[in-house]
This record gives C-alpha cells, sequence and structure tokens, in this order.
C-alpha cells in the first residue's frame, strides 16, 4: 500500500486513497465512478474517502492521510503557493489562516503538490432575487448572502470573489444554512444573493431560474479584472445564451475547474520504490479518466481531461507521468496539423499546376495579385487567425474577450486600423493587435486598389469600346506579329483591341488571341454592316481591313468589308450617322460623307493586282496599303543602310527605352521664325532624352482650305512636311513632329525652348 508500509512489494497492489467530497455530491460521484475505471489497470485500485470537499482534501493531502485527491484549483494553487513562499523565505511566521482553507506555510511544505490533470469545469453563478438586479457589488451585503458551506471550495471561491469587489466575508451578512434552506429563504425574502460554483447547466440552478424566483446576475467587468490580476487560478468564461431557459443573453463570470491533485510527502521524496509505484498509479488514474471521458455512460460527469490552459496560469506542475502523456498529445497534434497544412498546399499546388497546363486564365501570378479576391481571402485568413491567437492568449483574462466572437469583433476592428493598447491585456495579444492592424490596412488597401482597377479598366474598357479604339477585321494567322506591335509598349497600347476572326481560325490562333490583355475578340461576318454595329465603328480610332491572304481562296473581299463599314456607320446613331441608303458602284466621296458624316480613318490591305480606282468611292475616309511592297521597299532600304534597320525596328517597336514619334502645337514664340532657327532652338533644350525634331505638319494647306476629293493618304502628303527647307517658316497652327521619349517630354521641350530663341534685333 502507498502509505503506511512504504512502496508495495513486486505483484502487491497499490490501492490509491482518494479524498472525494460530501456523499452525494459530485465529487464523490465522480471518485466512485473512477474507482471503477480503474479496476483492472494492473495492480492499482483506487479507494474512494468522502470528505466535506477541497479544503479538507487539501488538508488529508498534506498530512499524508490522502495520496490523491478532487481539488478545486484555486484551492491547490494557493496550497502550493504556500508551500513555495514557505520554501523561499525559510521559517514562516506567518499566522495561520493567511491563506484559503486556513492553510499555513508550515503545513503545506509537508508534501510536494503535483497535478495529474484537470477532469471538471465549473463556472461562478450569482443568483439575486427578483426583481433586484446588481450592476457593481457595493449594496451586495445589505441584505443575508450564502457563499456555500464554510470549507468547501465554493465558500473560499466566494470569499476571493467578495474580496474582488472590496468585502470580506467577516462583515458582511451571512446565511449559514444548506442551499436548499438559502432558497426557501429567498422565497421568504430573507436572502437577496447566492453565490454558487457549479457546473453550467445544473438542474438546480436550471430550476431556481425557472421558478422565476431569481435570475442570473453577471460578474460586474472591474471584479472581473480585478479578480483575474489577483488570482490567476481563475479564468473569465461566458454563461451562454440558451444553457437556462430564457437566457437570452451572454452573461460574463469567472469559472475555475476541479482537478486531480497528488501529493507526496517530503521524507519520502527520495524514495525510488515509492516514486515507482506513484507512477504506475498516476498512469492508472490517467486511463481512468481517459475512459470517464470517453464513456457515454458518464457523460453527466462532465469529465473532461486537460492538462494546460485549464486557467489564466498553472503554478502547479504537472506530473511527470502527465507530462509525458501532455507531450505526446502536443507533438501528435502538431503532426497532424503540419500533415494537413502539407496536404493543403500539395493540393493547392496540384490545382495551380493542372489550370496552368490547361492554360485556365487567372491561374498565373500576375493575374492572382490583380484578383480582388485575394486580399479578401488574405485578410479573412489574418482576421480568423489573429482572432484564435487573441483568444487563446486573454479569454482566461480579459473580461472584453470572453469569447471567439467577442474576439472575432476585436480583431475586426484592429484589422480596420482601431488599433487600441486598452482592449489587449498582454503584450504578446498587443502585438499580435499591431500586426493584425498593420496587415489588415495593408490588404485593404490592396483590395480597394484592385477594385478600383477593376471597375476603372471596365468603365475605360466600355469607353474605350465606344471611342477610339482600335478595331481588325477580317483576321488571319501571319497576321500576329501586328497584335503585339499594337500591344507593345506605346500609344496603341492603352487603346481596347477588338479583332473579328472567321471560323475558320485555326484554334491554338484563338488561343494566342485569348493571352493577349485589352483584346476582345468577335466571331462575327466582316461582310454584314448588322455583324459590325455593335463595334461602335464611327467612334473608332483606326479600323484595319485585312485580305483573306490567299488570291485564290474564297475568303472575305476587302472592298466588300469596306462597304460593309460604310454601311455599319451609316445605320449606328452613336456614331453620328444618319439612314443608310444604297451607294452605287459610283458614289462618290462626297455623297459618302453626306450619307455617313462619322466615318473612321480605315486602312485596307491591298496589291499591286488591286487597281487603285476600285477604292476611290471611300478614298475620303479609306486608305489602300499595299503591305507586301511596303514590306519589300524596308528590306531593300534594310539592306542598303543598316542604321534604317535599327531605327525601324526602335521606332515601331516602341519599347520603353525607344523614342516615338509624338507631335506638338508650336507655341506663339515659335510662329514667323524659320525652321532653322526652331530646330536649333529644340536640339538645344536639354531634357531626358532630348528631342530629334523630323519636321512641321500643316493645319491647313496656304490657302486656307483643304481641296476637296482625294484621298486621306494623299491629304497626309500634303500636310506631312519631313525635313522642312532651312528658312520654311512656322505657320500658325502647326505642328510639331519630332522624335522623343515621351509626348509629355516633348511638350515640355517646346515650351522650354522659348528660352533658346534669341532676342529680336
Amino acid at each position: 500500500m502507498f502509505i503506511q508500509s512504504g512502496s508495495a512489494r513486486a505483484g502487491e497492489a497499490i490501492e490509491v486513497r482518494f479524498g472525494s467530497g460530501s456523499k452525494g455530491g459530485g465529487f464523490d460521484a465522480m471518485a466512485h465512478a473512477l474507482a471503477e475505471a480503474v479496476r483492472g489497470e494492473g495492480r492499482v485500485t483506487v479507494a474512494p474517502e468522502t470528505t466535506k470537499g477541497s479544503c479538507e482534501n487539501v488538508h488529508k493531502l498534506l498530512s499524508g492521510e490522502l495520496d490523491a485527491a478532487l481539488v478545486q484549483y484555486d484551492v491547490a494553487a494557493e496550497a502550493y503557493a504556500a508551500g513555495q513562499a514557505d520554501a523561499d523565505a525559510g521559517a514562516s511566521a506567518t499566522p495561520k489562516g493567511g491563506w484559503m482553507c486556513k492553510l499555513s506555510p508550515e503545513e503545506a511544505d509537508k508534501a510536494e503538490l503535483r497535478v495529474v490533470a484537470a477532469v471538471t469545469d465549473a463556472a461562478v453563478h450569482v443568483l439575486v432575487r427578483r426583481p433586484v438586479r446588481l450592476d457593481d457589488f457595493t449594496d451586495i451585503g445589505r441584505e443575508a448572502l450564502f457563499m456555500g458551506k464554510d470549507g468547501s471550495g465554493s465558500y473560499e471561491t466566494a470569499k476571493v470573489i467578495l474580496g474582488a469587489a472590496g468585502h470580506t466575508a467577516e462583515s458582511l451578512p451571512l446565511f449559514m444554512g444548506s442551499a436548499e434552506e438559502a432558497l426557501t429563504a429567498m422565497s421568504r425574502r430573507e436572502v437577496l444573493t447566492m453565490l454558487r460554483t457549479t457546473e453550467r447547466g445544473h438542474a438546480e440552478i436550471r430550476d431556481v431560474l425557472a421558478s422565476g424566483l431569481a435570475t442570473l446576475n453577471p460578474l460586474p467587468e472591474a471584479v472581473l479584472n480585478r479578480l483575474i490580476d489577483g488570482y490567476p487560478y481563475y479564468r473569465i468564461c461566458p454563461i451562454e445564451t440558451g444553457t437556462y431557459p430564457g437566457l437570452e443573453f451572454s452573461l460574463p463570470t469567472v469559472c475555475v475547474s476541479s482537478v486531480v491533485l497528488v501529493a507526496t510527502p517530503r521524507e519520502r521524496l527520495a524514495d525510488e520504490a515509492f516514486l515507482a509505484d506513484r507512477r504506475l498509479a498516476v498512469e492508472a488514474m490517467i486511463h481512468g479518466l481517459r475512459k470517464l471521458e470517453r464513456d457515454k455512460q458518464h457523460a453527466s460527469l462532465g469529465v473532461n481531461v486537460e492538462w494546460r490552459g485549464f486557467a489564466e496560469r498553472e503554478p502547479i506542475p504537472l506530473h511527470p507521468v502527465a507530462e509525458i502523456h501532455e507531450t505526446s498529445e502536443r507533438r501528435t497534434a502538431w503532426l497532424q496539423a503540419g500533415a494537413s497544412a502539407a496536404a493543403i498546399g500539395l493540393a493547392l499546388y496540384l490545382i495551380r499546376r493542372a489550370l496552368r497546363r490547361r492554360r485556365v486564365p487567372g491561374a498565373g501570378l500576375e493575374s492572382q495579385l490583380s484578383n480582388p479576391l485575394v486580399p479578401f481571402a488574405a485578410f479573412a485568413c489574418v482576421v480568423t487567425l489573429s482572432t484564435f491567437i487573441v483568444w487563446s492568449l486573454e479569454h482566461d483574462s480579459n473580461a472584453r474577450l470572453r469569447t471567439l466572437n467577442d474576439s472575432f469583433w476585436e480583431m475586426n476592428t484592429f484589422a480596420t486600423g482601431n488599433f487600441t493598447t486598452d482592449t489587449l491585456k498582454t503584450p504578446t495579444a498587443r502585438l499580435v493587435g499591431a500586426a493584425a492592424t498593420i496587415l489588415g490596412l495593408g490588404l485593404l488597401a490592396w483590395f480597394t486598389a484592385t477594385l478600383t482597377n477593376i471597375f476603372a479598366q471596365e468603365q475605360t474598357r466600355l469607353w474605350r469600346r465606344l471611342k477610339h479604339h482600335l478595331v481588325v477585321l477580317n483576321f488571319r494567322e501571319d497576321m500576329l506579329p501586328l497584335i503585339r506591335l499594337l500591344r507593345s509598349p506605346g500609344p496603341t497600347r492603352t487603346r481596347a483591341l477588338h479583332v473579328v476572326v472567321s471560323d475558320a481560325l485555326p484554334r491554338r490562333v484563338r488561343l494566342q488571341l485569348a493571352r493577349v490583355k485589352a483584346l476582345t475578340i468577335h466571331h462575327s461576318n466582316p461582310e454584314v454592316p448588322e455583324d459590325l454595329a455593335g463595334l461602335r465603328l464611327p467612334r473608332a480610332a483606326r479600323v484595319i481591313v485585312l485580305g483573306d491572304g490567299d488570291a485564290g481562296g474564297e475568303g472575305y473581299d476587302p472592298l466588300r468589308i469596306a462597304r460593309a463599314v460604310h454601311q455599319a456607320c451609316a445605320r449606328d446613331p452613336l456614331g453620328g450617322g444618319q439612314r443608310a441608303r444604297t451607294l452605287g458602284v459610283a458614289a462618290t466621296s462626297v455623297e459618302i460623307a453626306r450619307t455617313a458624316p462619322a466615318l473612321p480613318v480605315t486602312l485596307v490591305e491591298t496589291s499591286d493586282a488591286e487597281r487603285e480606282e476600285v477604292f476611290s468611292p471611300f478614298a475620303g475616309w479609306l486608305v489602300p496599303v499595299d503591305c507586301q511592297a511596303l514590306a519589300h521597299r524596308w528590306l531593300v532600304m534594310a539592306c542598303r543602310d543598316r542604321a534604317f534597320a535599327e531605327l525601324f525596328n526602335r521606332v515601331v517597336a516602341f519599347a520603353d527605352d525607344n523614342a516615338e514619334v509624338y507631335t506638338a502645337p508650336a507655341p506663339t514664340w515659335l510662329i514667323g521664325q524659320p525652321w532653322r532657327k526652331a530646330r536649333r532652338a529644340l536640339l538645344e533644350v536639354q531634357g531626358r532624352g532630348g528631342a530629334v525634331p523630323l519636321g512641321l505638319y500643316r493645319a491647313a494647306d496656304p490657302g486656307g482650305k483643304v481641296p476637296a476629293g482625294g484621298s486621306s493618304h494623299a491629304e497626309l502628303r500634303r500636310r506631312l512636311i519631313v525635313n522642312p527647307r532651312p528658312d520654311e517658316a512656322v505657320a500658325p497652327g502647326d505642328l510639331i513632329v519630332a522624335l522623343c521619349e515621351d509626348e509629355a517630354d516633348l511638350v515640355r521641350i517646346v515650351a522650354e525652348s522659348r528660352k533658346a530663341v534669341p532676342a529680336p534685333g
């Protein structure tokens, strides 16, 4: 046996004298259930002994009359603190009664206390006779108060709570009968308040509330904070809605756990055989508690085995056997969490890889950065993670964070920028709150920016669809370089691009087009005006009509496409077109202009085989381009002069570090000046990359009128003067044409050229 005869000899039974509580109470029922569960665990047996409660159990543990017992944790922690105080201060002269249960340091130093596990949880219930409600505890002593039986853990807990409220048990009128007698006295209006520490949902409390005799009163926040700051053996917990009939809101209170406490006399600490038997007994009790936790027949006992986290702080160390179990369970939990995280990461990687293989839009990193769901999900993760971290750190000690719901809304306010140090108490929680604020503000800014970008892109896309967009009709595969040119950095990159393709276009080419940004693919017949109506052609900046690329093919005809463009513009009210009428082959440009005054500048691909007069009816807005002859001409020039090839590539490619051709209005101080002085003034202005003057673009002919008839190409030749004569004067309304890295740079250089113009005379 444990106590009288030292350690049990090999093969002998090990009997554990186990302190329970009053007969018929919760501790007594649990002790007998544990004895039944341990039976069969090797040679260990548990012998329950009836006591008066936690205080008597602690006294008997310290004196060696019990080996283990059920004790409220606040009583056990006070006994451990008393023993530590004596160990630190040596012989103590503290009078008896300074600690809970009237313990003295000398008595507490007789044995070493260790916790096996926390098994049950109880909450402090403040029952107040109807219709009184106590907002604070200043008036709690005006009538009789019931605190429980002297010597019980509930009585000691009530004394601590009253001390946190500024009262002492000796100064209050106490009702010293039983709980049943206190309820009878409350019905006679002789008792105002009852403080009972019992599990939440207790049948007796439910009956009292159902009878309408009393209501539950929350513990004031000031009392809770002082209680937790002074006695960290408790933790703040709520009595949730629905725990009792008629309870419509959560009530803050404090909870205290009951633990299985083991005492080892200090003179037996060096006895290895005794300690070995004690480890066997603790192992058997842990297995028995686990059985009670899993057994549904004992669910009414409410056994929940916990090693840590059942109080704000746990000063009593765990028994070495319990530490082994705690370490094993924690390692298993970390391995499971790591395996789950690895599985989720692997699944996400495989999904992303599959999406990228299938070329699903949005699977790339760049697309995800512009996706508003990414910062939104990250914000939700930050709030959720910080909610659990802060709640785990502070729910035992912070009255404002009693539940996960409280922590969730607090972290929401933190993540949106409302950081306050008064809300959180611990430094770690404040660090988490500050991190949540910084990350939350950044993610909200990211989310707002992506939404703004989406809305701006959508509005801009709609606006560009109606104005200054580019349209390519009858697209074919060999014109992919044209799309790359239009999407390369430069003036055309900011414009929406609409491409009309035929059903004969290969699918792989369509996939390549689908990956181009700001490009919309239309599957329609370019020779049918109704199919082109949705393109808003009158507002387009340029319309490019391509041939079928095969003289013997049966594709769309460029001339028929051009006529369809005219008909679509004539029928478009947004473009200013009037009602369309049939045009003959001999229709003139004047008739076309009168029928549809808002026609876009259209470039149509031609060849040497097509006569120029075929397009003469459309000469006012359509520019035939012999692409093949032009390409041959450029190739010949590149062979003759390598500098031309480099210049052509740098100008046409619109690379970020290359110069492009821009125009800027000629300022008043350059009007009338010869091109020689204007060119010198522009070259002398120092800019980021400077500007190379190329020529002038006339506002009109010298006579002030644009000649009627002719094509747009011919008019461009008349108005554009490349490399003018040195004595060519700058006329009013002229535009200066120059090579420059940016249009804004050219405008600035032209504005600063005034300083370089010599003063008259």
